[in-house]
C-alpha cells in the first residue's frame, strides 16, 4: 500500500526544494534539486523536468507514495505541479511562508533579503508587499544591490575615481583576467547575470570582515534600506507597535548565522528606534513554513 503524504514546496530561480509531510504533519524528509521554476527565466519544459526530478528524488528517499496535496511557493506553476502530483495544489505566498517559519500565524511583517528584497505585511489575513520591483529597478537591501554596489566600488577604485577598497582585489580573484574590463565582463558569462551580481555579495562580506570601510558602509546602507521597507509597510497598513516581525531570504538568513552579523543588528536597531520591538527569530526556512502551513491549513482541516 502506498504511503499517503503531503508535499511542501519552496521554489526559486535556480532550485526547487520539496518536503514529504506525513499525515500527522511531520516532515519526513526534504530534497533539493537544481533547476529553476521561475517562468521569467525558465521555459515550461525545463520547469516540468525540474518538478519531476524533485518528485523522483522524494521517491528514491522514501519509496512510492500517493500525494494528498501540495502547498508552498510554486511560483505560479500550479498546473505543472497538479499534473505531476495528481492532486490539488495550493500556492502560498513567500510572506506567509516566512512568517510561518517563525511561528507567526496572524498579523506580522517579513523582512526579506535574497537576490531581491522587500517587506511583506500580513494584516487581517491579507498580504501586501513593499518594494520587490526587481533588479532593474534596484531592489535596495538585496544581495543584488550589495553586489552591484561592491562591483561599482571596485571599478571606481581601479579607475582612480573612488576610495581604496579590498573589493578590487576580490573582483579580480573571482573573475580572473588580464584586464579590469575582462574581470567585469566575467559577470556576463552566464545568462543568470543578476544572480552573478548578487553572488558578489559574498566578496563584499569578506571585505567587511577584513575591516574594509567601503564594504561595511554597503551593508549598513542595505540594513537601513530593509528596515525602511518594513517601517513603510507598518505605516501604510497601520500596524501596531507590538506587531511581530521576522527575517527571510538567503542573504538575511545567512547573516543570522554569523558571529558578527552585518545586517541583523542594524535592522533591529532601526525597528526599535521606530518603537517596534517584537522581533521573532526565524525557526527554519520557507520550506519549514510550508510544512507548518500544511499542518495547520490542510491536515487540521481534514485536507480541505
Amino acid at each position: 500500500m502506498k504511503k499517503r503524504i503531503y508535499i511542501a514546496s519552496d521554489g526559486g530561480g535556480t532550485k526547487l526544494e520539496l518536503g514529504a509531510v506525513s499525515a500527522d504533519g511531520e516532515l519526513i524528509c526534504r530534497v533539493r534539486v537544481p533547476g529553476g521554476i521561475n517562468r521569467k527565466t525558465n521555459d515550461a519544459d525545463s520547469i516540468g523536468k525540474t518538478i519531476r526530478r524533485g518528485f523522483d528524488e522524494l521517491r528514491t528517499r522514501i519509496g512510492d507514495f500517493e500525494t494528498a496535496g501540495v502547498a508552498g511557493y510554486l511560483m505560479h506553476n500550479d498546473d505543472a505541479f497538479s499534473r505531476i502530483a495528481g492532486c490539488p495544489v495550493t500556492e502560498v505566498d513567500e510572506g506567509t511562508l516566512g512568517l510561518y517559519a517563525a511561528g507567526i500565524y496572524g498579523d506580522g511583517i517579513l523582512i526579506l533579503s535574497g537576490t531581491g528584497a522587500d517587506a511583506y505585511v500580513i494584516k487581517d489575513g491579507e498580504y501586501h508587499i513593499v518594494g520587490g520591483y526587481g533588479a532593474i529597478l534596484g531592489d535596495p537591501g538585496s544581495g543584488f544591490a550589495i553586489g552591484r554596489a561592491a562591483i561599482n566600488a571596485a571599478v571606481a577604485y581601479a579607475e582612480g575615481r573612488g576610495e581604496a577598497t579590498l573589493l578590487l582585489e576580490l573582483l579580480r580573484e573571482k573573475y580572473p583576467s588580464d584586464t579590469l574590463r575582462g574581470s567585469v565582463y566575467g559577470i556576463y558569462e552566464t545568462p543568470q547575470t543578476a544572480r552573478n551580481v548578487a553572488d558578489f555579495c559574498k566578496q563584499c562580506e569578506i571585505a567587511a570582515d577584513r575591516g574594509d570601510r567601503v564594504a561595511l558602509e554597503m551593508f549598513k546602507r542595505a540594513a537601513h534600506d530593509l528596515s525602511a521597507f518594513a517601517l513603510a509597510g507598518a505605516k501604510i497598513y497601520s500596524m501596531s507597535a507590538c506587531t511581530p516581525y521576522t527575517f527571510a531570504g538567503g542573504v538575511m538568513l545567512h547573516d543570522l548565522t554569523r558571529e558578527k552579523p552585518l545586517l541583523k543588528d542594524a535592522v533591529i536597531s532601526d525597528m526599535n528606534g521606530a518603537g517596534m520591538y517584537n522581533y521573532v527569530p526565524p525557526e527554519g526556512s520557507p520550506l519549514d513554513g510550508a510544512v507548518r502551513w500544511i499542518k495547520r491549513n490542510l491536515i487540521s482541516n481534514g485536507g480541505k
